[in-house]
């Protein structure tokens, strides 16, 4: 049998490769060059051209990229010569030590569990969730039920990703790890790693299932890190096994084991028992970061409204209702498209997910003139004390939503 195709090179192997059982592929420079690909049951033995043999040939073809190849059986002699100087394990220990030296990495990213199989009933999840938003903590969350796995990706603080799905806010996060029975795992790591891990989340693939012999692997690696790509490699090894290569723009972060416990790697064996390589890129981030932001700033604000609305009740046990109903309509009659006023207390209304933003300068431009009225009743020093009780209580809000200049301490 044989047969001439037209297109990419590398497509062409791969889909070669997994669709005949062995086969030589002769593959056509822009001139009368060549380079020869013998294979058998997916594994490439053998690799010829114009300029020599050996397994660094095979990178012309990527150079070359599209053009015209012949497809065709095996020779009875080309099968002879692969019994003999041509065995697959020569070229896999010469493509393992390639390997090594196209990766330079002394230490992979520490990563640190801060919790580890750990039953929800022994956590105090509000306190846990609430250090990492106000330290800006990086990691993955893994909450194991028995309905099922779930995996989230936090990023500087706040919950980026769920598996299976995209965006999620800081109180479904903590909904999910507070399912009764859960056993909870946190792995806390850098923003480096957590941007390189945002692609097996949600990676665009650039391909997938590439034999092993199919890459070049020293000179395939360092064209990849020639672009500075931020994702991973998924090598997949004999049985099953899985590790994953992570990178951010063209800096290698480390190798790891991520199935069960994130578990680093020795960089030097991360070709051993290979077969496929898969390649993800992350996606853009931008996009995902402003809407986790715009979640979070929505819960805080909803947060910092029940608080606000505890504070209208200690005014009106001072002045009465009545003085504190009507200066709130006063002010907060222009931002009704954001809340419902309900006598003295104020409920966002609308998907405030969408108009946070508008909710929240709308309470910035009009909560000082609201206090300026209370202070003419009240007296400075009253208010002052209630302010502090407020501020000290919503410290971490008002710095996030950067409501720190809208309540002043007065004097008197």
């Amino acid at each position: 049998m044989e047969k001439t195709e037209q297109g990419n090179f590398v497509e062409i192997l791969k889909n070669t490769l997994a669709e005949m059982p062995e086969g030589k592929i002769d593959f056509r420079g822009p001139g009368d060059e060549f380079v020869s690909v013998i294979f058998i049951d997916g594994d490439i033995l053998l690799i010829d051209s114009t300029w020599g043999t050996g397994n660094d040939q095979l990178q012309r073809i990527y150079d070359w990229e599209t053009g015209t190849c012949v497809i065709k059986d095996l020779t009875a002699d080309e099968k002879k010569t692969l019994e003999t100087a041509w065995q697959r394990p020569v070229i896999l220990e010469e493509v393992k030590k390639e390997a090594r030296e196209a990766i330079s990495l002394e230490h992979s990213v520490e990563v640190k569990a801060l919790l580890r199989d750990l039953k929800r009933e022994s956590l105090d999840l509000n306190a846990f969730l609430a250090e990492i938003h106000n330290k800006n903590y990086s990691g993955e969350a893994r909450i194991s039920t028995q309905q099922g796995d779930n995996r989230i990706l936090f990023y500087q603080g706040l919950p980026l990703l769920l598996s299976g799905r995209q965006h999620i806010a800081m109180g479904e996060a903590r909904d999910i790890m507070d399912t009764p029975g859960a056993t909870l795992n946190f792995y806390l790591f850098d923003d480096e790693l957590a941007l390189a891990y945002f692609s097996v989340i949600l990676g665009e693939k650039v391909w997938q299932g590439l034999s092993v012999t199919v890459l070049h692997l020293d000179k395939m690696l360092n064209k990849l890190m020639e672009k500075n790509p931020t994702g991973h490699l998924c090598i997949h090894k004999e049985h099953g096994d899985r590790h994953y290569c992570f990178f951010y723009q063209g800096k290698p972060l480390g190798v790891y084991d991520i199935e069960k416990h994130w578990s680093p790697v020795d960089i030097s064996t991360m070709w051993e028992g290979a077969k496929q390589v898969d390649y993800y890129l992350s996606a853009e981030m931008e996009s995902f970061l402003a809407k986790a932001k715009e979640m979070s700033a929505s819960e805080d604000l909803r947060t910092l409204i029940a608080s606000w609305n505890d504070l209208m009740e200690e005014i009106a046990k001072k002045i009465g209702k009545k003085p504190v109903e009507k200066s709130l309509q006063k002010q907060f009659g222009g931002g009704l498209n954001s809340y419902a006023q309900e006598g003295i207390r104020l409920q966002l209304v609308g998907d405030i997910s969408r108009s946070g933003y508008e909710a929240l300068e709308t309470f910035r431009l009009t909560v000082p003139d609201f206090l300026k009225e209370m202070e003419t009743i009240t007296g400075s020093h009253w208010l002052n004390v209630q302010l502090r009780n407020f501020q000290e209580k919503n410290s971490a809000i008002i710095a996030r939503l950067t409501l720190t200049d809208v309540f002043p301490q007065k004097g008197g």
